[in-house]
This record gives C-alpha cells, structure tokens and sequence, in this order.
C-alpha cells in the first residue's frame, strides 16, 4: 500500500495561489470579452445591460480560463503530486467546452425568468467542482477518496456564499464575475484542511481510511472453504489418480 505524503505549509500555499491565479486569469478573461462585446451593443443600451449572448459568451471563455489555467498551476507548483500534466489539462478543457455547450439550453430557458445570471453562477460552480475531480482523480488513484471529501465540502461551502451574493440584485454580475478566484480559493482551503486533518488522523490512529486499498467493511476477505469439502476433494483427486494408471493398462 501507498504511504501519503504529508501536506506540508508551502504545498498548502502553492495550491491556494494556483486557485486564486486561475481564478483571476478567468475573471480577466470574461472582462476583455465584456468590453470586446461592447462594440456590438447599440450605443442606446447601458454599458451594464448586456446581451443574453454576451453573457453566455463571457461566462464560457471565463470558466473555460480559470478552471484550465488552475490546473495548468497546480500541475506546476505540485508536480509530484500532480504529474500527469498534459492529461489532466486535457480533460479539464474537453469537460468545460462540453459542459458549454449542455449549458446553452439551460441559459435560452432562463431568459423569460430573468434568472440568466443564476445560471453563470450554476455553470462557473459546477465546471470548478467537476475539474476539481478530474485533477484529484488523475493525481493518484490511492487517495482520490481524499480529493473528493475536500472538493465537495468545498463547493457547498461556495454555493451557499453564492446564494448570499445573488441576493444583492443590484451587483449579480459583479459578484458572479469575481466569484472565480473566491470559489477556487475555498476549494483550495477547505481541502487543504481536509487533507491536514486527514494527515493528523492518520499520524495518530494510523489507519489509512481514505485510501482507496484500505478494506473497512471486509469487502476483500475471501471466505474460507469449509474442511469436510476440501477433504473430499482431496480424496476425489487420490481416487482419479490411482484409476489412470489401470486405464493405460
């Protein structure tokens, strides 16, 4: 069985900044497309009254920028744990450029319920925490249960903040827009308290409970047979061993 590496203090501060890194890079990416945008929009219009497709467009070339460039970070700044650069960016940019397009349906039915900015904050969540998975998953098979614990406290802590901001009408987009860096930063954070709580369990208890090898349940022990059927298989092959002899004969 694989020993865990501990999680040190610089290991911890890595990640955080590679989240708030991504974060921002996603955050500057849906800017540059807003105001891109704005020679689109008719000069009739508030600068603040965007487009149902503007937003569509702005939501995905965020998500798309802060989700890949978080795991190009972490791949970098942790790449022991993290080795698997090239193929964790891959499917975290495969996943998000799906996830897009099963987003658009969802975007045109909230356009007669004003509710187009609750769906950005939905898909920015949801393609976090998916790729927050695939980086977990592809870093180490032995303590993917570890990444998953961390990862999905993370993002219902992310998703109650983000309820609270959407409650202030008059700033939706501002917060939805600047909710990348925050919600990777507490992704970060809480699994990295996930991990250091785990790592001190398992310094004193010394059971590796996360670790996907480790049996709590006895899922693996093999029953053993009862002693009367292996006596009587054992007289079976006596019996047609002596036999074979009298048969060449």
């Amino acid at each position: 069985m694989i020993e865990k590496r501990p999680l040190t203090f610089t290991l911890f501060l890595l990640r955080l900044l590679s989240g708030i890194t991504g974060g921002v890079a996603g955050t500057l990416a849906a800017f540059i497309v807003y105001f891109l945008m704005l020679f689109f929009i008719p000069a009739g219009e508030e600068a603040t009254s965007l487009s149902t497709f503007t937003i569509i467009i702005m939501a995905f070339v965020g998500t798309l920028m802060a989700n890949t460039i978080t795991a190009v970070m972490l791949t970098v700044m942790d790449s022991q744990k993290y080795s698997r650069r090239k193929t964790t960016i891959t499917h975290v940019f495969l996943f998000n450029l799906i996830l897009f397009f099963l987003t658009i349906p969802l975007y045109l039915l909230a356009i007669p319920f004003n509710i187009v900015i609750g769906v950005v904050a939905l898909h920015f969540l949801l393609s976090a925490f998916v790729s927050a998975l695939i980086m977990e998953v592809l870093a180490g098979h032995e303590f993917s249960l570890l990444g998953i614990y961390g990862a999905s406290l993370g993002i219902f802590i992310s998703i109650e903040l983000a309820f609270i901001g959407l409650a202030a009408e008059s700033s939706q987009l501002f917060i939805t827009l600047g909710a990348m860096p925050i919600v990777w930063m507490i992704l970060m954070i809480i699994s990295g308290l996930v991990e250091l709580i785990y790592d001190n369990f398992l310094r004193y208890y010394g059971v590796d409970a996360l670790n996907v090898q480790t049996d709590l349940g006895g899922d693996t022990e093999v029953e053993p047979k009862d002693d009367e059927d292996e006596d009587g298989e054992n007289e079976d092959e006596n019996e047609e061993s002596e036999e074979e002899p009298e048969d060449k004969d």
